[in-house]
């Protein structure tokens, strides 16, 4: 099982490595559906050897549709990318697979639309070494997909959760030409809307409808790993080293709990410095999302911010002073939040007074009887950021002592091999005391290894000065480090051109084909392109911007088929309107296949 961690930069990939990830994703410098997360080819390499020392892998997202004047700097980039150990890209534009490329592994992203079986299948028999499947997959679905295809199945575990099928959002590009296959998101679920009927009578009013809180499986892993999941992936390539490094540290301890540590893809120990909690870093609240068969509440209407955990209710309030019930501690600094009348509040403590009373500048709306969260844990954030969490791998060797040389053997966890020798002139002296230092010399293996048993041989000490047994000592270990991170290099895999039927004879903007080499694939594979990318369209009124299995009225309570309330005649419409502070668009709930639709009026 694949514990896979995002990195926004170098710095957090390392972090997330040495907090326990099997494999970290990673945007290079273009190209990545997370253009505000960018790096250089050479932090890239420099990631790459840090990751191959400790067996784990690093992934570059290559995730966003091309157009043709970006086809051979992408060829060029892809060309670095193998060059310098990249074990795989993730990608979304089918033209890749027309490109001249090295033998790199490719993952079929997220951002292919990985739910329906027939497109999974394709990909699959295509030849991708990996699928990372639609957030929306269900156990049961994930199942399925195992039995039924050969490739390894990714799915998401953790973080910001996309209202919309994955490579199905325009919604961004249409309101300011900000496309979300291009990189460029401006997250336009997470803003107000209002919902009207027909007949333009406002059925909810300024709410944030699209706005969902975070994907929390941690309750399910268990059954993911038993449904056939390869891979867990946490999201956020946008988040702080903090917020990776307690996630990862998070998943990294339940993975090794219901698998009593056999379930790992790399190697070492992860020594921490804090008890990782997930509740403590940003959060919207959570969901299990459709992984479970009667899915709860989703969303979040009252704000698209941090919540944070729930801690207690304010007892009393004069003027600046309030008094608050919990059985957490309560520091200077930290942010608390509260909801009233659908919206969110939030107020930071200013200073304690003891006995569970505060100074600080709130809201007049703040009345006894509030329940209060904490989005901000000051004492616990510092831990996380001034972390000197290290990752160790265990190693055995074996010191042999003669006349003329002195040898180390190293075997570690993995049963990799190496050696290295110094010659010598003299014995020591004082034979007890040389050995005691010689030993002490060695047991010093620094951040990256941990001296499980050192074994001596020979029947004479030599005279090794401190500085020369230190010296010898880190050569040594640099050494096995080098060959360590040369045996995890990647080894490569074919591109994926197999020659299979694409399930629909034609598509249309939807394949998000917006260059030649797209078009000549679908081609090729018996798919006709009606129409170029959502990009490229001269003309979107009435296009489908947004298709979601989430749904406001589920979430009201008013399912049609599972509602646990009836509806109100208002929501009696065959079509809705969701008005927004830019646009306006037409909504329709799609019962019949459980689907919310959004669609552009201009």
């Amino acid at each position: 099982m694949e514990l896979l961690s995002p990195a926004k930069n170098l710095e957090t990939g390392i972090l997330a490595i040495n907090s326990g990830a099997d494999a970290v994703y990673i945007g290079a410098s273009d190209f990545g559906a997370r253009k505000a997360a960018a790096n250089s080819v050479d932090d890239i390499e420099k990631l790459c050897r840090h990751a191959h020392l400790y067996g784990a892998k690093v992934y570059v997202t290559l995730n966003t549709i091309l157009y043709d004047n970006e086809i051979e700097p992408a060829r060029k980039l892809i060309s670095k990318l193998y060059n310098i150990g990249v074990d795989a890209l993730i990608v979304q534009d089918m033209g890749i697979l027309k490109m001249d490329i090295p033998p790199i592994e490719l993952h079929a992203s997220t951002q292919t639309h990985n739910y329906d079986m027939e497109r999974i299948k394709f990909m699959d028999q295509l030849g991708f070494k990996r699928i990372v499947l639609a957030r929306e997959s269900s156990l049961e679905h994930i199942r399925s997909v195992r039995q039924s295809i050969r490739a390894e199945i990714e799915c998401f575990v953790h973080g910001a959760l996309c209202v919309s099928f994955s490579g199905q959002c325009y919604m961004s590009a249409q309101l300011g030409g900000r496309s979300a296959n291009r990189g460029e998101c401006a997250q336009a679920c997470r803003m107000k809307y209002s919902l009207l009927n027909a007949d333009k009578k406002v059925l909810i009013d300024e709410s944030y409808l699209l706005s969902l809180r975070d994907f929390g499986a941690f309750n399910k892993i268990g059954q993911m790993m038993d449904a056939g999941v390869d891979s867990l992936k946490i999201e956020g390539r946008l988040k702080d080293q903090s917020y990776v490094a307690n996630v990862t540290a998070y998943y990294r301890r339940i993975i090794d709990s219901i698998s009593e540590g056999k379930a790992r893809n790399s190697s070492g120990i992860c020594l921490y410095d804090y008890e990782p909690n997930i509740h403590k870093v940003f959060n919207r609240g959570f969901t299990e999302y459709f992984l479970m068969p009667a899915p709860g509440k989703m969303a979040n209407f009252a704000s698209p911010k941090s919540m944070g955990e729930e801690i207690g209710k304010l007892t009393s309030r004069k003027g600046n002073t309030i008094s608050i019930q919990s059985s957490e501690s309560i520091s200077n600094g930290d942010g608390l939040c509260y909801l009233q009348n659908g919206s969110l509040f939030g107020f930071r403590i200013e200073k304690s007074l003891g006995n569970n009373s505060f100074t600080a500048i709130t809201e007049p709306s703040l009345k006894p009887g509030t329940v209060l969260y904490r989005n901000l844990d000051t004492i616990f954030q510092k831990k996380i950021e001034h972390t000197k969490t290290t990752r160790k791998i265990r190693i055995d060797a074996v010191l042999t002592m003669s006349a003329h040389q002195l040898e180390i053997k190293i075997t570690d966890e993995d049963l990799i091999t190496s050696s290295a020798t110094i010659e010598v002139t003299d014995m020591a002296q004082n034979q007890e005391k040389a050995l005691s230092n010689l030993k002490a010399a060695m047991m010093k293996c620094g951040d990256k290894f941990l001296m499980n048993s050192l074994e001596t041989q020979g029947s004479e000490v030599p005279f090794v000065p401190n500085s020369v047994a230190n010296e010898f000592r880190r050569n040594a270990l640099d050494a096995h480090e080098k060959k360590r991170i040369a045996h995890f290099a990647p080894k490569g895999h074919p591109t994926p051109s197999a020659s299979v039927k694409y399930p629909e004879a034609e598509g249309n903007y939807r394949l998000n084909v917006a260059n030649q080499l797209a078009r000549q694939f679908y081609e090729e594979h018996g798919c006709h392109i009606t129409e170029p990318a959502f990009e490229l369209l001269g003309n979107t009124k009435g296009k489908e911007v947004m298709t979601t299995k989430y749904c406001i009225r589920r979430e009201m309570g008013y399912c049609l088929k599972n509602g646990t309330k009836k509806a109100p005649e208002d929501w009696n419409s065959k079509r809705y309107i969701l008005h927004g502070a830019y646009q306006d668009f037409d909504l329709v709930f799609n019962c019949k296949d459980c689907k919310m639709q959004i669609f552009a009026r201009k």
